[in-house]
C-alpha cells in the first residue's frame, strides 16, 4: 500500500509494525510499569514515567493498553501498597526456599517466602546460624519476633517462637535435602573440592562462597552464576540432541518439557529461573504444536506472568538483570552482528572448500570472536545502566573475559551432563568426564581468581541517577526498533 502524503513518518511506521509483531511484550512493558509506578518510583517520577508511557501508547494508537496500565497500578497498590513498618509483631510465614548462607563472620542458613501478618503481606528472609537448620521447611510456621524492613518492600524477620502450622506443606525442605545430596554427589566424583563447589553453584543456583561471588562480581561475570537462560539453553541443548538419537520429535519434546519442569522444581522459584523456565516452556509447546514463537513475545510473556504474579519482583537484582540481558541480546545483536561483519566477513561455504587447514579454522575463529563480541556489546550496552546504578562500576575486564568465560563454562556444563548420562549406564565410564569437567572448571576458576593486573581497572561512578535508567532503556528501545529494517510490503 503507498503511503499518502499525510500518511505517518518511516519511524512511526516502524514502532506500529514492530509493536504489530510483538504485542505480547508491549502488554508485559505496560503491565510493569504500571506495577513499578505505584510500587517503586518515588513522586514525581511514578506520574511522570507512567504518563510518558501513556503518551508512547496514545501515539501507537495502542487505546487499550491504557487500561491494563492503570489497572496493573490499581492492583498493585492493593496488594501491597502499605507496607508495614519495622516492629514487633506475629505472622505465618510460607517458606518457599531454604539455602545455605555465609555471611563475613560465620555460616549458616536463609529460608526464603513470604510474611503475612496485619499489615499484609511482604516478601521476607530469615538468617539463622549454625550447621544445621533450625526448623524444617516443608510447612508454614507461625512466627512471633522482629520484622524489620531493610530496603523498598524487602524484609528479614528474627524469629523468637517458631509455631508448626498444621496440614500446610512446602517443597523447600526436598529441595533443599535434594541439593545437598547432589553436592555431596559431586564432591566425590569430582577431584578438586574447588571445581565441586563451583559446579554446584553453577547447576542449583545456591552460591554461598563470598570468595567466588567477589571474583566473578569484579570481572563482571556473576550472571554466570545464577541460573538463568544460558543454562537453561545448555540443557535444552544437550538433552534435544541426546533424546534425538533414539526418540521422535514429539516424544523428544515433551520430555525436554517434563526434564525442564523437574529441573526448575530442584532448582526453585528464583525470578532468573522463574523468567528462563517460562520462556524455555513456551518455546517448546510452541514446538510441540508446530507454531512459531518470537523470542521477544516469549521474553514478554515472561515478563508480564512473572509481574502479574508477583508484583514485587521488579525490585530483584536478578528479575532486573536477566530480562535487561535477555532484552539486549535479542534487540541489539542483530545490529552488532552486522556491524562487525566489516571486521570479520562471512563467507560463503563453497568458497572456503580449497583453502587450507589453517585457514579454515582461522575462519571459524573469527565467526566465534564476531558472535562473541557482538553478544558481548548487546548485553553490556543494555545492563550499563543498572551496574552503574547498583554498583557504581562497570569492570573493563568483563569486555575480554565475557568473550570466552561464557563458552567455557558451557563446555564445563557440557561435559558434566555427558558424565550424569553415562553414569547411569556405567559409573566407571563416567569417570572420566567428570575429572574433565572438574580440571576446566579448576583451570577457570584460577582464571577468574587472577586476572591480568595490567587489564583489571573499572569505570567508576559515584552517583548514578535512578531516573536515568528507564529514560536509557527507553532510548535503547526506540534506537533498536529505529534501526530495524521495514519490510517491503510496508514501504510499497
Amino acid at each position: 500500500m503507498r503511503n499518502s502524503p499525510i500518511s505517518i513518518s518511516k519511524g512511526s511506521q516502524k514502532h506500529r509494525l514492530f509493536w504489530r509483531e510483538h504485542p505480547v511484550l508491549l502488554s508485559s512493558l505496560t503491565v510493569s510499569i504500571g506495577s513499578a509506578s505505584a510500587l517503586y518510583w518515588p513522586l514525581p517520577w511514578n506520574a511522570i514515567f507512567a504518563f510518558s508511557w501513556v503518551l508512547y501508547l496514545l501515539a501507537l494508537r495502542k487505546w487499550a493498553f491504557l487500561p491494563l496500565l492503570l489497572g496493573m497500578a490499581a492492583y498493585s497498590h492493593f496488594l501491597y501498597g502499605n507496607m508495614p513498618p519495622s516492629q514487633k509483631t506475629q505472622g505465618v510465614f510460607s517458606i518457599a526456599t531454604l539455602q545455605p548462607h555465609q555471611s563475613p563472620f560465620a555460616k549458616g542458613f536463609v529460608y526464603k517466602g513470604k510474611f503475612a501478618a496485619h499489615g499484609g503481606t511482604v516478601p521476607c528472609d530469615i538468617y539463622t546460624h549454625g550447621s544445621a537448620p533450625p526448623e524444617k521447611a516443608d510447612r508454614d510456621y507461625i512466627l512471633q519476633g522482629k520484622l524489620e524492613q531493610r530496603g523498598p518492600c524487602q524484609y528479614t524477620f528474627k524469629p523468637e517462637v517458631w509455631i508448626p502450622v498444621e496440614k500446610s506443606w512446602s517443597l523447600a525442605e526436598i529441595r533443599f535435602e535434594l541439593k545437598e545430596r547432589y553436592r555431596a554427589f559431586l564432591s566425590r566424583k569430582c577431584p578438586s573440592p574447588r571445581a565441586a563447589a563451583f559446579l554446584s553453584a553453577l547447576t542449583t543456583g545456591d552460591v554461598d562462597d563470598r570468595l567466588l561471588k567477589y571474583q566473578f562480581g569484579r570481572l563482571g561475570l556473576q550472571h554466570l552464576l545464577a541460573i538463568s537462560g544460558f543454562h537453561f539453553g545448555v540443557l535444552i541443548a544437550f538433552a534435544s540432541f541426546a533424546l534425538s538419537l533414539f526418540l521422535p520429535r514429539t516424544w523428544k519434546t515433551a520430555l525436554l518439557l517434563i526434564a525442564l519442569a523437574a529441573y526448575f522444581l530442584f532448582v526453585g522459584p528464583y525470578p532468573a529461573v522463574e523468567r528462563s523456565w517460562i520462556a524455555a516452556t513456551a518455546y517448546l509447546i510452541g514446538q510441540f504444536i508446530r507454531r512459531d514463537t518470537s523470542g521477544l513475545n516469549l521474553l514478554g510473556l515472561a515478563l508480564g506472568l512473572e509481574a502479574i504474579l508477583n508484583p514485587l519482583i521488579a525490585s530483584n537484582l536478578g528479575f532486573q538483570f536477566s530480562f535487561g540481558s535477555c532484552l539486549g541480546i535479542l534487540l541489539l545483536y542483530p545490529r552488532f552482528k552486522g556491524m562487525l561483519f566489516a571486521w570479520f566477513p562471512k563467507r560463503p561455504s563453497g568458497s572456503v572448500k580449497p583453502w587450507p587447514p589453517i585457514a579454515k579454522a582461522a575462519l571459524i575463529l573469527s565467526n566465534f570472536f564476531r558472535n562473541a563480541i557482538a553478544l558481548n556489546l548487546a548485553v553490556n550496552a543494555a545492563i550499563l545502566p543498572l551496574l552503574l546504578y547498583h554498583f557504581h562500576s562497570f569492570p573493563l575486564l568483563s569486555l575480554l573475559y565475557n568473550l570466552f568465560f561464557p563458552f567455557a563454562v558451557g563446555a564445563a556444563l557440557s561435559l558434566l551432563l555427558c558424565a550424569f548420562s553415562i553414569y547411569f549406564l556405567s559409573p566407571t565410564l563416567a569417570h572420566p568426564f567428570f575429572s574433565i569437567a572438574s580440571s576446566l572448571s579448576e583451570t577457570l576458576l584460577d582464571l577468574a581468581a587472577y586476572p591480568p593486573a595490567s587489564l583489571d581497572y573499572m569505570l567508576l561512578v559515584p552517583r548514578f541517577p535512578f531516573w536515568a535508567v528507564p529514560l536509557y532503556l527507553f532510548l535503547l528501545l526506540c534506537l533498536s526498533i529505529r534501526l530495524r529494517p521495514l519490510p517491503h510490503s510496508a514501504t510499497c
